[in-house]
């Protein structure tokens, strides 16, 4: 027999919903923008890969350099008079042959026989350059690819044969491109050409559509002599509704989100890692040659493809509006040397530069220069911005406050029509939280970005996160926000907290999940809301959940209560044992564990090189409901901070003591963990040699944690043993006529919800009850999903009967059911 579960609504606790609710969040992270949104095919096309980028990484990354047998070519670098001197350097092929003459004629010669012999040669005839693509390139039968590329040939035209290689090293279409003779100026020349894949190239796949998913793009020079080469570019030409340079499946998993907003480009790499990474909207608008490259926080390259201008038609295609953010005059706080403010003298012209953004996008191109600059790009009409974010996670001291006051200040004066959102800190607690905050209502900011990343757990016990949050402050624009994981549980919990977001709509003006995207196989955050390589896109459970949601907005909400069985109560387990993780470098000194019934350990001293993780020789089988862990922790370097994890550390449900740049306690539950209690705040790094006395008391089996630091009580957290895991909300879109109930049943066995009482006090009529549209994401394990993988179910949608007034929700599910009328 299924639990039951009755639930009533405060009609009187109406509250209005924010219609700009539930958006996206695009950062440029785990090459999500080169490599991914970005449909150019071509790695390091304009050669300007460095150590800044990996310190493997050279100016010819991505490029394999093929000079048969009897032939003759030194590829360099050269950086004199390029094509734009933001992107200064530019390969250098200089052609040869060993052991004699070569004629233009026998040149020209082989490379049409190049051209024909698709049938046998998988090597070319004359030297070549290959490009490797983004872990190789995908070519498609009846696909055209736009190709070009500048070129400065020295002395005399030179031809280059253009060809498009298939896994076996085949050409696949290919034509010749010829440079022509350079003037006395040096002067560079773009040339363009097509190349179409015909469905003769495909008839021996097995794969019709797919016929190459490691491709290459090669360029063969038959004849001798020197050709200067830049800004080498592929882009398939089908497109997503006419959005020129981005990758139309990954724009399309965009679009079926209907979002409400898009806030781009980014959180870290917007301030960038110093004030020379800084994002400057303006360096990345006009002719992609001259958008200057630069290192991306994350760890790879970004070549600035796609830019300010490309992001607002993204917005504009999709349907969403745009939400740009700019740094506040400050770099990113998560540095060992912490954040660097712009100097004052420079900051008039910095805010000049956030000023010209708004230009950008609403001025008239027939007055200004910005927005003529925007007409130029082929946009006429303004982009109607709202929105403009300043700063993200920064460290809220004096400094900021200075900084982000004067740029605030400088859009209230020049455009009272913005709403500025500002910024909270990194996490949803703590002090750059508390601090963020209190200056965000003596300024008056109107909305202010928090984020939280989150365990599961967490998000069930904290789901009135938002139901006392001042009405009278800033609103709140959850800007990321993620459970650790991509399993059907991480999903039940998100849709359980944006259930209750939904109800605050009145505070929560805006949320986006966060990270947006990211490349399997180059993965710098876990989870991510769509995964994808360069054949296909995966939706993890989190997708189908903001789905779900953004695709049936409401208005109005109301609260619900539940009488019956809503939580759950684990059994967590005594085991001890203890292990070290984590990033940092520190030494472990008199480590000692001791039970509660006397048992005293000793355990050896640990020099941990942030290599983890280290487990210590705790005795197999030894079990306690509390116990002690004392040590001297000798710290030296690593901003992220080392932790001692204890109890079933092996298991799903364990604890964690973060010491670094500041101390909490932590509960790990079903694999992922949060702090129940800390000083975590800001990024300042720890002295190296700083020494702890350490002590951490761990009770009831790890739902109590005490931490003291030299003897004074640092963290004291409590976990609430019941945790919520059954919700029920209701909204309305009063424009459509229709009435959601959104049910989240996060635990083992099928619950029978009575909503007479809601449907009657929603006067809904007894016909509208007997044909209701449910959709439900739903599946047997909890546990089900694994990250970089579509997630095993998705929603399906059918009808039920609620004349009786009853919902039976199946076991891990989430449903939407929809009334109308």
């Amino acid at each position: 027999m299924a639990d039951k579960l009755v639930a009533t609504l405060d009609k009187a606790g109406v509250r209005k919903i924010s219609t700009d609710l539930w958006g996206v969040f695009f950062e440029d992270i785990s090459y999500s923008g080169d490599g991914g949104l970005n449909s150019e095919l071509v790695q390091n096309g304009a050669f300007e890969y460095n150590r800044a980028d990996k310190p493997e990484w050279s100016n010819y990354t991505a490029w394999r350099k093929i000079v048969p047998a009897g032939s003759f070519a030194a590829f360099g670098v050269g950086e004199t008079a390029p094509v734009a001197e933001e992107n200064p350097h530019y390969a250098i092929a200089e052609i040869g042959k060993v052991g004699g003459e070569q004629t233009a004629d026998s040149a020209v010669s082989r490379a049409d026989s190049a051209l024909s012999q698709t049938d046998s040669a998988c090597t070319p005839a004359a030297p070549a350059l290959e490009n490797l693509g983004f872990d190789g390139m995908v070519f498609r039968a009846g696909e055209t690819y736009d190709f070009s590329i500048w070129t400065r040939a020295h002395g005399k035209a030179l031809p280059v044969q253009v060809a498009l290689i298939g896994d076996d090293g085949k050409p696949l279409a290919a034509t010749v491109v010829t440079a022509p003779a350079s003037n006395a100026c040096g002067e560079w020349t773009q040339l363009r050409a097509e190349l179409t894949i015909t469905s003769a190239q495909a008839d021996s796949q097995p794969n019709a559509e797919i016929i190459a998913t490691q491709g290459a793009l090669r360029l063969t020079f038959p004849e001798p002599g020197t050709i200067d080469l830049d800004f080498v570019s592929l882009e398939p030409r089908t497109t997503y509704k006419d959005l020129k340079h981005f990758r139309p499946d990954l724009v399309e998993a965009l679009a079926d989100l209907h979002p409400r907003f898009m806030r781009f480009p980014g959180g870290c790499i917007t301030h960038g890692l110093g004030l020379n990474n800084m994002y400057h909207w303006d360096r990345t608008i006009g002719p992609v040659e001259h958008r200057p490259h630069n290192f991306n926080v994350w760890g790879y390259h970004q070549s600035f493809r796609i830019g300010f201008y490309e992001y607002f038609r993204l917005c504009e295609t999709i349907g969403a509006k745009p939400l740009p953010v700019l740094p506040a005059g400050m770099s990113c706080q998560n540095t060992s040397q912490g954040p660097v403010p712009v100097a004052q003298e420079d900051m008039p012209a910095y805010i000049d530069e956030v000023l010209g953004l708004i230009d950008f996008c609403n001025a008239d191109s027939a007055t200004n220069k910005w927005a003529a600059k925007r007409a130029a790009m082929g946009h006429i009409e303004p982009f109607n911005l709202e929105y403009l974010g300043i700063g993200n996670e920064d460290l809220i001291d004096d400094v900021f406050k200075n900084r982000f006051q004067q740029i605030f200040d400088a859009v209230k004066a020049a455009h009272p029509e913005i709403t500025v959102v500002g910024t909270v800190g990194p996490a949803p607690s703590g002090q750059d939280y508390e601090q963020g905050w209190a200056y965000a209502r003596e300024a008056g900011i109107p909305i202010v970005d928090e984020h939280s990343y989150q365990s599961s757990s967490w998000w069930f016990h904290n789901l009135d996160h938002y139901d006392h949050t001042d009405r009278k402050g800033p609103k709140v624009y959850l800007g990321e926000y993620g459970s650790w994981d991509t399993q059907l549980i991480n999903g039940l919990s998100e849709a359980a907290f944006m259930g209750r977001m939904e109800l605050n709509g009145d505070v929560v003006h805006m949320a986006s999940y966060a990270p947006l995207f990211a490349k399997n196989g180059h993965t710098s955050w876990n989870p991510d809301l769509i995964y994808f390589d360069n054949e296909n896109v995966y939706r993890p459970y989190s997708y189908w959940v903001q789905q779900m949601y953004a695709t049936t907005t409401a208005d109005t909400a109301w609260p619900v209560s539940l009488d019956g069985p809503t939580t759950l109560r684990r059994d967590l387990p005594n085991t001890v044992s203890l292990k070290i993780d984590g990033g940092a470098h520190a030494d472990f000194a008199d480590f000692s564990l001791e039970t509660a019934d006397g048992t005293h350990i000793d355990l050896p001293d640990v020099s941990y090189q942030g290599n983890g993780p280290v487990s210590l020789p705790v005795p197999e089988g030894l079990a306690a409901d509390s116990y002690t862990i004392r040590a001297k922790v000798t710290y030296y370097e690593g901003m992220w901070g080392v932790r001692i994890a204890s109890g079933d550390v092996n298991g799903k449900n364990y604890n964690g003591t973060s010491l670094g740049r500041g101390f909490s306690v932590q509960v790990v539950r079903e694999g992922t963990g949060y702090a129940l209690a800390g000083t975590e705040t800001s990024m300042d790094a720890v002295r190296p040699g700083t020494t702890w006395d350490v002590r951490i008391e761990i009770g009831n089996r790890g739902e109590q944690m005490r931490l003291y630091i030299d003897g004074a009580l640092v963290a004291d957290g409590h976990e609430t043993p019941d945790e919520p895991r059954r919700t029920v909300t209701v909204s309305r879109d009063s424009t459509a006529g229709v009435t959601y109930l959104r049910v989240v049943n996060a635990l083992p066995e099928s619950v029978d919800v009575d909503l007479a009482q809601v449907l009657a006090a929603l006067n809904v009529p007894d016909s509208a009850k007997a044909v209701v549209e449910a959709t439900v994401l739903t599946g047997n394990d909890p546990y089900a999903g694994i990250r970089g993988e579509e997630s095993p179910t998705c929603p399906t949608s059918h009808e039920v009967n609620l004349a009786d007034g009853t919902y039976t929700a199946p076991a891990w599910s989430f449903t939407t059911l929809a009334v109308r009328g």
